[in-house]
C-alpha cells in the first residue's frame, strides 16, 4: 500500500461514523429546538466529552504546539496550567447557575439568554451580531485542518479546505445539536487514543527525568527551559504566562457554543456528571501541547512555520498506520469544535434575528416559523462558507506569525463583550440596569480592539493582554454602575 492509503481509509470510515450520526440527528430533530440544543436526552457523560472536544479542539491539538515550539516551557505553563486552571474555575461557577437560569427563560442561545435575562431585545440583537467575532476561530480551524489534512492525505491546499468546511457544514445542516453533540463525543474518544499517541512519542526525551528534558531544550536555546521567556512575543513575563491566562480561562467559557452545552442538559444532577467527565478529558487534552517541544527537540535547527510544526512532526515521526490514526484524531479535534461554532452561530442568526422579526410581522404561525428557521439556519451556513475560506486561504499564504493570534483576537474580544451580562445575570441581575450592561460590553469590545489596532502598551500584539484590560474594565465598569444604583435619591427640600 502507498503511504497514503492507510489515511485514505481512515479517513473514509471516519465520514461514514459521522453520517451515520447526522442521520440518527434527523430521527431526533423534531423542531428548530432540537435542531439548536437537541432533545436533551444524551447522556451528560456524552455532553461533557463534546465540552472537551469543544473547548480544546484544533487550536490545543494543531495550532498552539507551533507557538511552544518557538518559545518552550513558557507557552506549556500559560497554555497547559494557568488557562486550564481558569477554565476549570469558569466552569465551576457558571454551569449550573446558567443551566438554571436559562431553564427559567427558556434560551436557546446565549444572546437570547442574555436579553431575556435583563428583559431587553436589543441586547440580544447587540450580541447575535457580536457572536460573528468567532467566525475568526472558524478560520483557525480551518488552517489547522487544511495543513493536516494536505500533508498527510497529500491533496492540494485548495482541496484539503474545501474538504474541511464542507463536511462538518453538511451534516450538521441536516442533523443540527443531536448530530453535533453525538459526534462531538465520538470524536472526543478519538481525540484521547490520538492525545496518548502523541504524548507518549516523547517518552524517549525523558529518559533523564524532567530535568534531562529541560536541559535538552536548554541545549538548543536556554530561554527554551525557562518558565518566562522575555524573547517571545507571548510569554514574556508572569503576567502574560499567568496572570493573563487564568483571567482569559475564567472568561473563555462565555463563548456561545461553549455555555450553551450547560442547556443541553436534562436537569440540575446532571451538571456534576457532565462538568466531572468535561474537566477529565480536558486535563489530557491540554497536555498535548507538549507535542511542541518534542518537535523542538526532534528538529532543532528546522525552525519551522509555528502551524505547520504538528503535520510536519506526524510525517517524520509515525509510521503510514499510526500517522492515520493521527490524522482522524486531529480531524475529529478541529471538526468538533467547528460544529459547536456552526451550530451556536447559526441558531443565534434564526433564533435571535430571524425569529423575533418573522413573529412581529406576523402571517406565519409558530410551526411555520419553526420550519422556516430551521431552513434559515441551513442557509446561513451556505453563507459563511466564501468568509471563512477566503480568510483562511489569506491566513494560509500570508500569516502573521500564526493563525492563533487572529483566533484569539477575535474570541477574545467576545467573550470579553459577554462576560459582564453571564456573570452580573446570573449573580445580580436585579441590581445592574441594561444600560450599565450595555456599557460595559461596549467597553470591553473598544478596549480590547482599542488597545490591540492601537498598538498601547509592549504587550498589545498578544490578544490575551488586551483582552485582560477589557475584562477588567468592563466589570469595573459594571461595578460602578451597581454602586450608582444603591445609592439613595438625594434629599429634596420641601417649601
Amino acid at each position: 500500500m502507498g503511504e497514503t492509503t492507510f489515511a485514505w481509509i481512515f479517513f473514509g470510515l471516519y465520514l461514514a461514523a459521522v453520517t451515520s450520526a447526522a442521520v440518527i440527528g434527523i430521527k431526533k430533530m423534531t423542531g428548530f429546538s432540537a435542531f439548536s440544543v437537541g432533545s436533551r436526552e444524551v447522556s451528560p457523560v456524552w455532553i461533557g466529552m463534546s465540552l472537551a472536544a469543544n473547548l480544546t479542539s484544533a487550536a490545543t491539538f494543531i495550532i498552539n504546539p507551533g507557538l511552544i515550539y518557538l518559545y518552550g516551557v513558557s507557552g506549556v505553563i500559560a497554555y497547559a496550567v494557568a488557562l486550564p486552571v481558569g477554565v476549570f474555575i469558569g466552569l465551576i461557577i457558571f454551569s449550573k447557575a446558567f443551566r438554571r437560569v436559562g431553564d427559567e427563560v427558556t434560551a436557546l442561545t446565549v444572546p437570547q439568554w442574555i436579553g431575556d435575562r435583563f428583559g431587553d431585545r436589543r441586547l440580544t440583537i447587540f450580541f447575535a451580531v457580536a457572536s460573528l467575532l468567532q467566525i475568526a476561530f472558524l478560520v483557525l480551524i480551518t488552517v489547522g485542518l487544511t495543513r493536516v489534512l494536505s500533508s498527510v492525505l497529500e491533496v492540494p491546499m485548495l482541496v484539503a479546505m474545501a474538504m474541511t468546511i464542507g463536511i462538518p457544514l453538511i451534516y450538521i445542516s441536516i442533523g443540527g445539536a443531536s448530530a453535533h453533540t453525538l459526534t462531538n463525543a465520538a470524536q472526543a474518544g478519538l481525540m484521547i487514543i490520538v492525545a496518548i499517541i502523541l504524548l507518549g512519542s516523547g517518552a524517549e526525551y525523558f529518559a533523564g527525568g524532567i530535568g534531562g528534558f529541560l536541559d535538552r531544550l536548554a541545549a538548543i536555546d536556554p530561554m527554551l527551559a525557562e518558565p518566562v521567556n522575555p524573547e517571545s512575543l507571548l510569554f514574556r513575563d508572569w503576567f502574560e504566562v499567568v496572570a493573563c491566562n487564568v483571567l482569559i480561562g475564567v472568561a473563555i467559557i462565555n463563548q456561545p457554543h461553549v455555555m450553551s452545552k450547560a442547556l443541553y442538559l436534562k436537569s440540575e444532577k446532571d451538571v456534576n456528571t457532565y462538568l466531572t467527565t468535561g474537566i477529565v478529558v480536558l486535563v489530557l487534552f491540554f497536555a498535548v501541547i507538549l507535542v511542541g517541544l518534542y518537535a523542538r527537540i526532534l528538529m532543532p535547527g528546522a525552525m519551522i512555520e509555528p502551524d505547520a510544526v504538528v503535520p510536519t512532526y506526524i510525517v517524520e515521526v509515525f509510521s503510514p498506520l499510526v500517522r492515520s490514526v493521527i490524522l482522524i484524531g486531529l480531524v475529529a479535534a478541529g471538526f468538533s469544535t467547528m460544529e459547536g461554532l456552526l451550530v451556536a452561530l447559526s441558531t443565534i442568526f434564526s433564533n435571535d434575528i430571524y425569529r423575533p422579526l418573522a413573529k412581529r410581522n406576523g402571517g406565519l404561525n409558530d410551526d411555520e416559523i419553526d420550519a422556516r428557521a430551521v431552513r434559515y439556519s441551513r442557509y446561513f451556513l451556505v453563507a459563511l462558507v466564501p468568509v471563512v475560506a477566503l480568510i483562511s486561504y489569506g491566513q494560509i499564504v500570508n500569516p502573521n506569525l500564526s493563525v492563533a493570534i487572529l483566533g484569539q483576537n477575535g474570541v477574545y474580544a467576545l467573550f470579553s463583550a459577554t462576560f459582564v451580562p453571564i456573570l452580573f445575570g446570573i449573580f445580580f441581575s436585579d441590581r445592574i440596569s441594561k444600560g450599565a450592561v450595555l456599557t460595559a460590553a461596549i467597553t470591553a469590545l473598544v478596549v480590547h480592539f482599542g488597545m490591540y489596532y492601537g498598538e498601547i502598551t509592549m504587550y498589545a500584539n498578544n490578544p490575551a493582554v488586551p483582552a485582560t484590560a477589557a475584562l477588567v474594565s468592563s466589570t469595573l465598569v459594571a461595578l460602578g454602575a451597581m454602586a450608582l444604583n444603591r445609592r439613595p435619591a438625594p434629599a429634596t427640600n420641601a417649601r
